[in-house]
This record gives C-alpha cells, structure tokens and sequence, in this order.
C-alpha cells in the first residue's frame, strides 16, 4: 500500500501518486487561470478605457451581453480560457470523487470499476461542456 508521508520519488509510480500529482497541478492551473482572466480584464480595460464591469460580465455570460471590445479574436480567447477552467476544474474534482468511492470500496475490482466509470463521466462531461462552449 503506497502512504503519503513517503517523498514522491520513493512512492513508485501507480494510479494513486499520478491521481496525487494530478490534482495539485489542476489546482494551480484553476488558480492561474483566474488570475490571468482577471489581471487580463484590468489591462484590457485600462488599454482600451472599457469598464471593467463590463469585460468581466460579458465574460462570464458571453451569451447574455455585447462583447464591449468588439474584438473578434476575444470571443475565441475567453472560450479557450473558460475550457481550460472546465477542464482543469473537471479534472480536480475527479480526485476528490475517487477518494470518496475508495473509502466506500473496499475490494479492488469495486475502485477499478468505480475509478472506470467515474473518469468515463468526467471525459463524457467534458466533451459536452467543450461542444457547448463553442457552438454557443
């Protein structure tokens, strides 16, 4: 059984340390991608004198409010930003819900099958958000 207060190099490599590595990179790349959508929304409002208010609303709700920059290229950038925030959001939440089956599943074939199923979902999920996100 791999235990988590070994180092990362001693653990060996199996599903659990690669679900482990995983999840912290997702939540960086959650927290990056907030952090650049803001501090690209400040420099996008000071350079072009938009409200602020304004970007940020339009977007979180592309569908609902007129792209204030009348940028064409920024509806494909806000889109591929809010993919990379389904999928790296979509991605972390994978862990946490295998770590919640594992502790109901005691036999392997249970977690294999529960594991199987729940990252089938998470991929089906995903590509119907992707598909949703672009066509709308």
């Amino acid at each position: 059984m791999v235990t988590r207060t070994l180092p990362l190099k001693k653990r060996g490599f199996s599903f659990e340390v690669f679900m482990w590595a995983f999840t912290r990179f997702t939540v960086i790349a959650m927290y990056g991608l907030i952090i650049v959508g803001i501090l690209g929304g400040l420099r996008l409002s000071m350079m072009t004198g938009v409200n602020f208010g304004d970007i940020m609303y339009w977007a979180f709700f592309p569908n609902m409010a007129e792209n204030p920059l009348g940028q064409v290229w920024m509806n494909l950038v806000t889109r591929l930003m809010v993919i990379a925030f389904v999928l790296s959001a979509c991605g972390h939440g994978v862990h946490g819900v295998l770590e919640i089956l594992d502790d109901y599943f005691t036999s392997e074939l249970a977690r294999r099958w529960s594991r199987n199923f729940i990252i089938t979902y998470a991929i089906v999920a995903s590509l119907v958000a992707m598909y949703v996100i672009l066509t709308k």
